[in-house]
């Protein structure tokens, strides 16, 4: 599979990524970094830091795609790109964790918003698994 956890697949209008992980904090991260690399995100050399994260959600696809929601935020509006995500999973509906976050250098392609479209994180024998569909 390439890039470890995810594939993009095709999709009529958007963007979507089918994403493995061995628990929801994995999936998580392939997901952002699938995003990451759809969007073309690239840091900029320049000084990092790291934030913390916790997300309580519903359910694994409210945290998923809350997190997608904040990574994405961080892209479009403060203009930093995560470099490195550390994350833990708690059940299905927390995530905590921090990332460490360098400028934004370039983006070739906007994501206007990630979607519950069809989404469902589904246990597999490995771990888990989802297709998320990103809104261009």
């Amino acid at each position: 599979m390439p890039g470890g956890g995810f594939e993009e697949i095709e999709h009529t209008a958007d963007w979507a990524l089918r994403v493995h992980g061995t628990d929801l904090a994995d999936l998580c991260r392939q997901a952002a970094t699938g995003m990451l690399q759809l969007a073309g995100a690239e840091p900029a050399d320049g000084p990092t830091r790291v934030e913390s994260l916790v997300f309580t959600e519903a359910d694994a696809e409210g945290v998923l795609v809350r997190w997608l929601e904040e990574v994405l935020y961080g892209l479009e509006v403060r203009r930093v790109v995560p470099v490195a995500m550390r994350l833990r999973s708690h059940g299905e509906v927390r995530l905590e964790g921090d990332m460490t976050l360098a400028p934004l250098a370039r983006l070739e392609k906007a994501i206007k918003a990630v979607t519950f479209h069809a989404l469902k994180v589904t246990p597999t024998k490995n771990g888990c698994e989802a297709t998320i569909v990103f809104d261009v």
